[in-house]
């Protein structure tokens, strides 16, 4: 079935986009005519020289080169204590080439928090863990930074009254808090030499 193809002069939008095109077209002119239309968009290649492209090769070379030495000079265990530090997206770079199928089932099937516990305790963790095929993380070199923490210090209340003994009895055991098992216990004597001083 043949379609007209002639122009329906009938259709009211058919002359309304027709005006369009004409007011488009004018408006057009006079922004070009005054410099005021911007030019279309040419997206031109970088101008890449042939020694850049050698550089930029070489550099890669190196560093893929500088890699395979590491992987090389690695022990398993560094090379586990190396994967439990690194970033997923890392992780998913390294060769695990050197380690036995088992340890690189046994170091897939940990989670991630096994990973960080078993990176923060040290070198030597890694070691037995891998001879291990088990987790074995150093419970001190966890406790660490806690114990690298300002220790609080405990203020005296200035409203209660204190008699001597209770005043000995606190430092006593704030002494013992903070350094334990380096005083002598004793049995509360009795007398005091009379040269000792009084604290308040």
């Amino acid at each position: 079935m043949n379609k007209d193809k002639t122009f329906p002069w009938w259709n009211p939008l058919t002359w309304v986009d027709l005006i369009l095109q004409a007011v488009g077209a004018i408006f057009r002119s006079i922004l070009e005519f005054f410099g005021m239309l911007a030019p279309p968009r040419t997206d031109q290649h970088e101008n890449i020289q042939l020694a850049d492209v050698e550089a930029e090769k070489k550099t890669a070379e190196e560093r893929q080169a500088a890699v395979d030495h590491l992987d090389r000079e690695m022990t398993p265990a560094q090379m586990v204590y190396a994967y439990c530090r690194a970033t997923e997206d890392e992780r998913r770079l390294m060769n695990l080439e050197k380690l036995t199928p088992e340890q690189q089932d046994w170091l897939m099937r940990l989670s991630d928090r096994d990973l960080v516990l078993l990176g923060a305790s040290g070198k030597a963790a890694c070691t037995r863990s891998v001879e291990a095929l088990r987790l074995m993380v150093s419970t001190s070199k966890l406790r660490a930074p806690e114990m690298e923490a300002d220790p609080v210090a405990l203020p005296i209340p200035k409203d209660m009254s204190m008699t001597e003994e209770q005043k000995q009895q606190f430092i006593e055991d704030r002494f013992d808090e903070l350094f334990p098992g380096l005083r002598m216990a004793h049995a509360n004597p009795k007398c005091r030499p009379s040269s000792s001083t009084a604290l308040h």
